[in-house]
């Protein structure tokens, strides 16, 4: 029986876990172990006045055909995010050395792209400046 996968690019919110910091552009900073997202943590998280989106990423359970970026039929279908990061970013290859990632055995990406979804990661941000 296959385990259930983890989107990477998940809402914040309660029973999500934070998977990283965005340190810059392209950059993620992993947490690891992957510390759960509280009501508590997201109160004190949106106070900075910058979207939380824009500063962490969160993964959570990967929700399938219930997500607009999922691409094909319930059980048989694939996330469609990473495959256009993917073409968009003209990713060619996989990261050379993977990161310290938490999620990485679950990981929808993972699962679909291996290494080449690595390298996209980084540059995923849920909520892109000036949305």
């Amino acid at each position: 029986m296959e385990c259930a996968k983890t989107c990477p690019s998940a809402p914040p919110e309660p029973g999500s876990v934070l998977l990283g910091v965005v340190a810059g552009k392209g950059q993620l900073a992993y947490l690891k172990p992957n510390p759960p997202v509280t009501p508590e943590l997201l109160v004190s998280l949106t106070q900075q006045g910058v979207p939380i989106e824009n500063r962490i990423r969160f993964a959570g359970p990967c929700m399938e055909h219930h997500c607009v970026q999922w691409q094909g039929a319930a059980g048989t279908g694939r996330c469609g995010l990473i495959d256009h990061a993917i073409d968009v970013l003209a990713i060619q290859s996989g990261a050379e050395t993977l990161p310290h990632c938490g999620i990485r055995d679950t990981c929808r990406w993972f699962a679909q792209h291996r290494r080449e979804a690595c390298a996209a990661c980084p540059e995923i941000i849920r909520r892109p400046s000036g949305s």
